[in-house]
């Protein structure tokens, strides 16, 4: 838990705001008026600080959300490029593996093309037909010079004529030739996201790509879709992550305009606020204070005594959930004895509440609550560089759930889901404390034991063999659903995240294929298992 630094301590010999009100309130009633004034405009300020922060904060979470989208593509393009017809070169079978992954993942097509620019694949057109070659395809050539995941900006595609975002990653077949697997999506896919949201009605959100064209909007879609944002905009997107100004819509809407930067696809999230809705929400405030204040003015001077202690401590109390919400931690909403106090806790409760929220969606699988990809890879980075520092070892399982598809298939997704929930029960009530599960994707999970030799590993995953070889007993049905298990140790099979998780992904597609149910990796690549599920060191 991060310490929260203690507030600045005041000098004993500073006026206190009772006693400055009873001092205005004995002097007369213009300057004491004109005091009032200023604290009004202090909590005005405040109000709407408080307001653009949390404005803030939706957008980042947004941006998290537009991240996310992009993530599941990926992963359904990296566990398609897993596909064994890909790597033995049956494009057939792997286009009819892409076309069913297309449909289930709402994309509108896939591509594979080798290093030269001609398409080997392409979903959108019946398989064998003749294919298009184009050797200065951009996106390609940044895939594979980059040897890394790449999301285009917003362009209309030549043969769709229509708006679309693509994604693209390198693959390798089984003799080591590299291609670009590349998926295609459509924008209205991020309109469907912003719908998702619990906007006020009279807010306007966009998604803006690197290039601050207009992916999605929460109003007017079609006209807007694919057309630039506001100067301003663009401007501040190259310049800073986040922020906020005030300036005008494309249709001539004076707004405040609060925008964040997604950190992977650095694509941006813009909010527009009606300033004129903005500024009768701020002004109802104002004035109801203006008069409170005046009532006040107008009491005995005990009752002004008794006002300044209120104000006092109302704002005091707002220190420590302050103070706790930039520490990240829990703030929950409280009364203060001051409506305008009560709102600014209020609106920090909920910023407390949204950044959680953001961040356990950032690093958790949704469905089984489990660490996703991005949380197992920093963890096993961490873990990784301490087993280096101490010399000790730690092992990476790789686990699939033989069957999966077709009891997915065959019962359903629901069934499909409970099973992966089921799984994962079982699989995490065999690790420790230090350790950490993960769900990659699909049927796909990966474990890290922290500080475990070929001994200890061999311990577990015999267990883990034994236990989710076991029937599941869902929906009045018995099913079967044993792991296919690649392991792979450190330092010996590799020194790296990336060089552990594909020797280990690997030694689980060696077990799954000869229908092995457990293959540790070596350096050698040598690998040996045997029936039964015993673990071979």
């Amino acid at each position: 838990m991060k310490k929260i630094p203690a507030p600045a301590k005041t000098s004993p010999h500073a006026p206190t705001i009772r006693s400055r009100l009873v001092l205005l309130v004995l002097a007369c009633i213009v300057p004491a008026s004109l005091m009032a004034a200023g604290l009004i405009y202090y909590d005005y300020k405040l109000s709407r600080e408080s307001f653009v922060q949390s404005a803030i904060a939706t957008a980042r979470a947004n941006a998290l959300e537009i991240d996310k989208e992009l993530a599941v593509v990926e992963s359904a393009l990296v566990a398609l490029s897993t596909s064994p017809s890909f790597t033995s070169g049956d494009l057939k079978a792997f286009d009819a593996q892409a076309r069913k992954l297309g449909a289930r993942q709402n994309i509108f097509n896939i591509v594979l093309e080798d290093a030269g620019g001609q398409q080997l694949m392409n979903t959108f057109l019946p398989y064998g037909q003749p294919l298009p070659r184009n050797p200065d395809d951009l996106m390609l050539k940044y895939v594979l010079e980059r040897d890394e995941t790449v999301n285009s900006s917003l362009f209309i595609g030549p043969v769709s004529a229509r708006h679309i975002v693509s994604v693209g990653i390198p693959v390798r077949d089984g003799k080591g030739k590299r291609y670009a697997l590349t998926a295609t999506i459509a924008a209205e896919r991020f309109e469907a996201v912003l719908r998702q949201q619990s906007y006020p009605a009279h807010w306007i959100t966009s998604v803006l790509d690197r290039n601050g064209l207009i992916v999605a909007r929460s109003r007017d879609m079609k006209r807007f879709m694919g057309t630039s944002a506001i100067p301003q905009v663009r401007q501040r997107m190259h310049r800073q992550p986040e922020g906020a100004f005030e300036t005008e819509t494309l249709d001539g809407v004076p707004i405040l305009a609060v925008m964040s930067k997604a950190g992977k696809s650095e694509w941006t999230v813009a909010i527009g606020i009606p300033l004129d809705r903005l500024s009768a929400e701020m002004n109802r405030k104002l004035w109801s204070l203006v008069l409170a204040t005046a009532g006040l003015l107008g009491s005995s001077l005990f009752f002004a005594w008794l006002v300044g202690a209120r104000i006092r401590r109302s704002l005091r109390g707002l220190i420590p959930p302050a103070l706790a919400l930039g520490a990240g931690e829990r703030v929950e909403p409280a009364s203060h004895g001051l409506r305008e106090a009560d709102d600014v806790a209020e609106a920090m409760a909920k910023a407390s509440a949204m950044l959680r929220e953001a961040k356990h969606q950032a690093t958790h699988d949704v469905l089984t609550g489990i660490a996703n990809r991005a949380m197992f890879t920093e963890f096993l980075a961490r873990q990784l560089a301490i087993a280096s520092r101490s010399l000790a070892q730690l092992s990476v399982l790789y686990l699939d759930l033989d069957n999966f598809k077709t009891i997915n298939d065959t019962h359903g997704h629901a069934v499909g889901d409970a099973l992966l929930i089921s799984a994962t029960g079982r699989l995490t009530a065999q690790l420790r404390k230090a350790d950490m599960a993960a769900r990659l994707g699909g049927d796909e999970f990966a474990v890290v034991l922290c500080d475990a030799g070929a001994a200890e590993t061999a311990t577990v995953v015999d267990k883990l063999v034994k236990l989710m070889a076991e029937p599941y007993r869902l929906a009045g049905l018995e099913l079967q659903a044993a792991a296919s298990i690649g392991v792979a140790v450190f330092p010996e099979s590799g020194a790296t995240v990336e060089s552990l998780l594909a020797a280990a992904d690997q030694a689980m597609y060696t077990a799954k294929a000869a229908r092995k149910q457990v293959r540790r990796a070596s350096s050698q690549d040598d690998a040996q298992s045997r029936p039964g599920g015993n673990y071979l060191g």
